[in-house]
């Protein structure tokens, strides 16, 4: 596992290009909020788990999944049940 979501863009990790490809801007330069601490952080500087076919960001603080993207047969699926908002 990398240390933060930018790491995983510029090492090519496939989760990351998971988010790259369902977002049309560099995702990496919005902020989030996370819904159960209420921190505000930059979505490049957080954790990232997953492989090629699902990511889940979580937060800095509280550690809660914040964003999970997933790639199916049909496009992608994006669950942001632990963001309040994505700002960009």
């Amino acid at each position: 596992m990398a240390d933060n979501i930018a790491d995983l863009i510029l090492g090519g990790d496939p989760c990351t290009h998971l988010l790259q490809e369902a977002f049309a801007f560099d995702i990496t330069l919005t902020k989030i909020r996370c819904a159960v601490c209420d921190t505000v952080s930059g979505l490049g500087s957080l954790g990232v788990d997953g492989g090629p076919l699902q990511a889940l960001v979580k937060c800095a603080d509280c550690g809660s999944v914040l964003m999970r993207a997933r790639r199916t047969q049909k496009g992608y699926i994006l669950e942001m049940h632990g963001a309040r908002h994505l700002y960009f």
